[in-house]
């Protein structure tokens, strides 16, 4: 066991689960709500990969980082088709993988049964060869920067100054969040943290890649754990339980069985979509974009295409 990475990854866990659980940011819930009127968590979203992508364009100008991953790979079948797969697995689940995760910590017991199914997922995918070609191998040049022949650096605070000026246009608030949870600001600003000392702790730990889950369960049945990747996927679950216990939101509760098959089923979806894709909402959605990867846009907006078709799909049935 690598102590090293088992402590840097538990701390990067601690940081992310205590930002998602106060937040109370899952993506499934972040992109209905922006579709029926509530766009808070999409806002918090936004801002925090922004915070993340300055602060991981800084952190690779430090020594230390020179093993960090620069950049997704370019899949465009394995993206798309993952990231469909992960949103439908989103409104199946009424979960995503990492909101698995920190419910959790807060109390949600039924997310085992679909974390169990995200684990069988993940297993299942990696038996099929379903990625297709690879346009970009990944680093640099699977970038939005170096696709633009652009320095990484000028590009992130671009973004960040866009970002913070265009939500800034219209900033509300959800009158309905309890008030331990962070308004969408501060969730920008400590998830992007979080997010950033995840990439920071990543390197101090000998690992290449930040907040994810993709690999974990493949490691272990490898007989080669990734000690940093899970010991941060535990940690993010502790987090979690740190923020529900000591600001709010903390409920132990079970599931009726409706619930729980929706968990299971959905679960496999979001952990074979993970697979399929290279990367979940975690290693995507926010450590993906913060590198500005163009694979990671490619899965956030398929992850959204998904969530839209399955919604619709199970509005029709259940009104018909």
């Amino acid at each position: 066991m690598d102590i090293a990475a088992v402590v840097t990854g538990s701390l990067a866990g601690l940081g992310v689960g205590y930002a998602l659980q106060r937040s109370q940011l899952c993506f499934h819930s972040a992109l209905v709500g922006a579709a029926t009127g509530s766009p808070r968590l999409l806002r918090g979203w936004v801002l925090a990969v922004a915070v993340a992508a300055l602060g991981f364009a800084v952190l690779l100008l430090l020594p230390g980082t020179e093993d960090l991953n620069r950049g997704l790979p370019l899949r465009p079948v394995g993206n798309v088709a993952g990231g469909v797969m992960i949103g439908v697995g989103m409104v199946v689940a009424a979960s995503c993988i990492s909101g698995l995760f920190f419910k959790l910590g807060a109390g949600m017991v039924g997310a085992s049964v679909g974390l169990t199914g995200w684990a069988t997922g993940e297993l299942l995918a990696r038996q099929l060869d379903v990625r297709g070609p690879t346009w970009v191998t990944g680093g640099v040049d699977a970038t939005v920067p170096g696709a633009l022949g652009l320095p990484r650096l000028p590009v992130a605070l671009l973004v960040l100054v866009v970002v913070v000026v265009l939500l800034h246009r219209r900033e509300t608030d959800d009158p309905a969040a309890p008030g331990w949870q962070w308004r969408w600001t501060t969730t920008g600003i400590g998830l992007g943290a979080a997010v950033t000392a995840a990439w920071a702790l990543a390197a101090a730990g000998g690992s290449s890649y930040g907040a994810s889950s993709v690999g974990a369960v493949s490691s272990v049945a490898d007989g080669d754990p990734n000690s940093w990747l899970l010991a941060f996927l535990g940690a993010l679950v502790v987090g979690s339980a740190v923020a529900a216990r000591t600001a709010g939101g903390w409920r132990l509760r079970g599931e009726t069985m409706t619930r729980l098959l929706g968990l299971a089923v959905g679960g496999v979806l979001l952990g074979a979509g993970g697979w399929i894709a290279g990367g979940c909402n975690l290693g995507h959605g926010l450590s993906g974009v913060s590198q500005l990867s163009i694979s990671s846009l490619v899965v956030v907006a398929s992850m959204a295409a998904g969530v839209a078709a399955a919604r619709t799909v199970i509005g029709q049935r259940t009104t018909s």
